[in-house]
C-alpha cells in the first residue's frame, strides 16, 4: 500500500497546505460571487488585526517543515509534491497576512492516527478548525459532526468529489482525488500477440490468461490486487458497481448478492494470473515493483498516479478505462481523495471555509494536472484543452464526469470492524482459499449483520 500512503501523505500536502490558496482565484476561476474577494480579505484581516487573535489549528497530514528543507538539500524540490506543499504554504501565510488570524500546521498523521486524533479532540471539546481524511471521513458526514459546506464551495466543484450528510447536505471536499484505470505494458503484450487494452472481462481474462502463458515464469498478465486492507476494497470496488452492486447499497448488506458473488469469482480467478502472494500481500509494494520496475506484470490497476511511475521507470506502457462485463456498466472508486471539513463547533467556520476555498483554485489544481491527477474543479473538467492531450487524464476525468463517482461504501455503524472483516475475510480469503465463493460471503455476512443491528 505503498503508493496509495506515500501518495496519501503527499496529496496530504495539499490537503493542508492545500488550504490555502488565494481565496479571490477560488471564487473567480468558478464564476462564483467575491470578484474581488482579495480586496475583502484584505480589508477584513485590517478589521481582525484589532481583535483579538484567532489561531487557527490545520493539520499538514504529511508535509512537514523538516520534509521541505530535506528536499532542497537533496535537489528533489522539482517534485510536484513539494512544489505544491511550499507553494500552497505560502498562500496560507499570505492569506491571513495583517489579520489577527495566525495559523498552526500541526502533523497528525494520515489514516488511523489521524482519525484517532480528531475524534479524541471533537471528544474532549477541543474542535479542530479543519478535519481532514479519506476513507473515514463519510462516517464523519454520517455521524453529522461536519458543518455544510458554503454553497459557492458546491458549486465551484464536481459532485463526484463532495461528501453528504444524511439530509443530502454537502459537507466535505475532496481538494484532489484520483480513480482507478487499467495500466499496461504493451511490451509484454505483444509478446502475447496483442496489440490494445482489452475492453471487457472476458477479453482481459482471455489476455491475460495468455500472457501468463507465453511468459511461463518469467512474467505474468496480473489481475485484481485484493491485498487485506483498504488497498484491495479500493481496488475491488470497482468491479461490484460496475456489476451494479456494492458491499452496501440502498441501505442493505449486498455480500450475498449473485452480482457480488460473480465479482469475487473472477477477482479469484484472475488472481491466477500473478506470481503467487503478490496480489495480495498485506504490502503493495511488491506488486508496484515487479510492474513498474522489474516489469513483468502486464497489467496493473492502480489511480493516476501510476503513470508517473511509469515514465520514470522508462516503461513501454499504455493507459485505458477497466474493462466492463457484459452487460455491465461503468463503475469506479474515488481513491486518494484528501477530503476536508469544518467541524461544528469549530471556533471560527467563516475563516476556516477560506482556507478549504484557497485550496479549491485553478492555480493548485493546474499544479496536480501536471502529476496526472483530475482536477474537482469544474471549470477545469469542462475545458478538455487543459488535458486532452494527457491519455491518463483522458481517461480518470471521463470516468469522474459524470458526477457519481464516490469513495468506499460506508457503514451506518461499527464501520471500521465491518471494513476488517471484508478486507481479511472476504477479499484476501477469496484469493488466498479455495473456499466456496458462497461460504466466504455468508460466514461474513452473518458476522456484518450482528455489528449492523
Amino acid at each position: 500500500m505503498k503508493k496509495i500512503l506515500s501518495l496519501l501523505s503527499v496529496l496530504c500536502l495539499i490537503v493542508v497546505f492545500l488550504v490555502a490558496c488565494d481565496g479571490n482565484d477560488g471564487a473567480d476561476d468558478s464564476g462564483d460571487a467575491g470578484v474581488n474577494e482579495s480586496d475583502a480579505m484584505t480589508d477584513a484581516n485590517e478589521e481582525d488585526a484589532n481583535e483579538e487573535s484567532i489561531i487557527l489549528t490545520i493539520p499538514m497530514l504529511g508535509i512537514t517543515d523538516e520534509q521541505i528543507a530535506s528536499a532542497e538539500s537533496m535537489g528533489t524540490i522539482d517534485e510536484i509534491y513539494t512544489q505544491v506543499g511550499i507553494h500552497t504554504r505560502r498562500v496560507i501565510e499570505d492569506m491571513f497576512e495583517g489579520s489577527n488570524v495566525q495559523v498552526e500546521f500541526v502533523d497528525w498523521g494520515w489514516a488511523e492516527s489521524l482519525d484517532q486524533q480528531q475524534r479524541s479532540m471533537i471528544a474532549a471539546g477541543n474542535i479542530p478548525d479543519l478535519v481532514a481524511g479519506e476513507i473515514f471521513m463519510p462516517t464523519y458526514a454520517a455521524e453529522d459532526i461536519l458543518l455544510p459546506l458554503p454553497q459557492d464551495i458546491v458549486d465551484m466543484v464536481n459532485p463526484s468529489f463532495l461528501i453528504h450528510n444524511n439530509d443530502g447536505e454537502a459537507v466535505a471536499v475532496a481538494t484532489r482525488a484520483s480513480v482507478f484505470m487499467l495500466f499496461y505494458n504493451r511490451d509484454l503484450l505483444e509478446a502475447a500477440g496483442f496489440d490494445r487494452a482489452p475492453e471487457t472481462w472476458e477479453e482481459w481474462q482471455h489476455m491475460s490468461d495468455t500472457i501468463t502463458e507465453v511468459g511461463a515464469g518469467e512474467f505474468f498478465g496480473g489481475g485484481v490486487p485484493s491485498f487485506p486492507h483498504a488497498g484491495g476494497a479500493l481496488r475491488a470496488t470497482p468491479f461490484f458497481r460496475q456489476m451494479g452492486t456494492d458491499f452496501f447499497l440502498d441501505g442493505e448488506l449486498q455480500l450475498e448478492s449473485q452480482e457480488l458473488i460473480d465479482s469475487l469469482t473472477f477477482i479469484r480467478e484472475m488472481n491466477r494470473n500473478f506470481p503467487l502472494g503478490l496480489g495480495n500481500g498485506a504490502s503493495e509494494d511488491p506488486m508496484w515493483n515487479a510492474f513498474e520496475v522489474e516489469q513483468n506484470i502486464a497489467f496493473a490497476v492502480n489511480g493516476t498516479w501510476q503513470a508517473s511511475g511509469a515514465i520514470r521507470n522508462d516503461m513501454n506502457w499504455g493507459v485505458a478505462p477497466l474493462p466492463i462485463p457484459a452487460g455491465g456498466v461503468e463503475g469506479n472508486c474515488l481513491v486518494a481523495a484528501t477530503y476536508v471539513a469544518v467541524p461544528r463547533g469549530a471556533q471560527s467556520p467563516e475563516h476556516s471555509f477560506d482556507v478549504i476555498r484557497g485550496a479549491l483554485t485553478e492555480e493548485v489544481s493546474a499544479l496536480w494536472l501536471e502529476e496526472t491527477t483530475p482536477s474537482p474543479l469544474q471549470v477545469i473538467i469542462d475545458d478538455e484543452s487543459r488535458w486532452s492531450d494527457n491519455e491518463t487524464l483522458v481517461a480518470a476525468i471521463g470516468a469522474v464526469a459524470s458526477g457519481d463517482v464516490s469513495g468506499l461504501a460506508t457503514f451506518p455503524t461499527n464501520n471500521t470492524q465491518i471494513w476488517e472483516i471484508i478486507n481479511t475475510q472476504v477479499l484476501a480469503r477469496t484469493t488466498m482459499t479455495e473456499d466456496s465463493i458462497e461460504t466466504i460471503v455468508s460466514e461474513a455476512a452473518t458476522q456484518i449483520e450482528s455489528l449492523l443491528n
